[in-house]
């Protein structure tokens, strides 16, 4: 008796007892967003009727995709592959012209060649009307994706360069080059049908989107001119240095610029 109310009294407490937290695991948490991506993936290939192995054995295609959608979650993995991705020809070219040694040549190719497969294919990067300010970007979605499967056939190749004959990852990329459509076909179907909370922005939502963010730049440039004009004056007035004060009217000027409600005059 005394056993079972013992039990009781420890249950009751434990409902009372405040919840912990769960403490974010970022390698389990991570792997779980793996395995969704993954499992998405097949559904989309079996939906689209492009299922695995249907035309040759790709189930490592499968894991490379999972892990590339699984990888633009972690901004530092897309900050360390920033500096590989080239955004049109010419930079392609500076990047080549830079690069050290066929590693760096190998990222290059490969990070590009992601690039252009998730802007054609999850973020829509390439579609829409012509944009004058941007003429390289009216390319039809077609040219990014034959890109795309150019620059894998380039990674693949550099990538058995470097493993000294056949590899794993050369073999995927070859792969990536081969069926470059049907995959920007799964992952696009993927995008509708498991990632829609990726979608665009309106003409109109755009122009207030460029408006608050031109406001938000406006705001920061003046509190920044103004702290220097306020570090400039505090100094002036210390040292009482002639060519502090001619820095202070430049200060005092390029202010007023920015905010025309400000006044100021300087003791003589």
């Amino acid at each position: 008796m005394a056993r079972r109310l013992n039990h009781n009294t420890r249950r009751r407490a434990s409902k009372n007892r405040p919840r912990r937290r769960r403490k974010l695991d970022l390698g389990a948490d991570i792997q779980t967003s793996y395995f969704f991506m993954l499992n998405c993936l097949l559904h989309s290939r079996v939906n689209t009727g492009l299922e695995s192995n249907s035309e040759f054995y790709d189930e490592d295609v499968n894991v490379y995709l999972a892990h590339l959608l699984n990888s633009h979650i972690d901004a530092k993995c897309i900050e360390r592959m920033a500096d590989y991705v080239a955004t049109d020809e010419a930079h392609l070219h500076r990047l080549l012209e830079e690069a050290r040694d066929d590693r760096d040549r190998y990222m290059i190719y490969r990070s590009t060649a992601d690039y252009l497969l998730m802007g054609t294919s999850i973020f829509e990067m390439f579609e829409g009307k012509p944009d004058a300010r941007h003429p390289l970007l009216n390319a039809p979605t077609s040219f990014y994706v034959r890109r795309a499967s150019a620059y894998y056939s380039v990674a693949s190749s550099y990538a058995t360069k470097l493993n000294r004959g056949r590899s794993a990852i050369a073999q995927t990329l070859a792969k990536l080059s081969e069926g470059i459509e049907s995959y920007v076909r799964i992952l696009s179907y993927m995008r509708g049908e498991y990632l829609d909370f990726i979608r665009r922005y309106s003409p109109g939502e755009l122009f207030h989107l460029e408006r608050s963010i031109e406001q938000i730049e406006r705001d920061l440039a003046i509190d920044q001119i103004r702290d220097e004009f306020l570090d400039t004056y505090n100094e002036w007035r210390r040292t009482g240095v002639a060519e502090l004060r001619e820095k202070l009217m430049e200060k005092a000027k390029l202010l007023k610029e920015y905010d025309p409600s400000f006044r100021f005059n300087p003791p003589s």
